[in-house]
């Protein structure tokens, strides 16, 4: 009974956990020119501030950008 209550409770405890996070990502473009930028990701499990995050990754013949939380 209690192994069943505790796996009934793990994805309630991976999902419900909603929380601020701080998406970084550090660029440098065409010319060698580096830069960081810092996205805030408010109220959200780390799944899909991770999933946010990486939507803002960028590769190109001017820039090449990673994110990461």
């Amino acid at each position: 009974m209690r192994t069943a209550a505790i796996a009934l409770l793990m994805p309630v405890l991976f999902t419900a956990c909603k929380k601020d996070y701080v998406c970084t990502c550090d660029s440098e473009n065409a010319l060698g020119v580096t830069s960081t930028q810092k996205y805030p990701l408010t109220n959200q499990n780390r799944l899909d501030a991770n999933e946010a995050c990486e939507k803002n990754e960028e590769d190109n013949a001017w820039v090449k950008r990673d994110c990461h939380l």
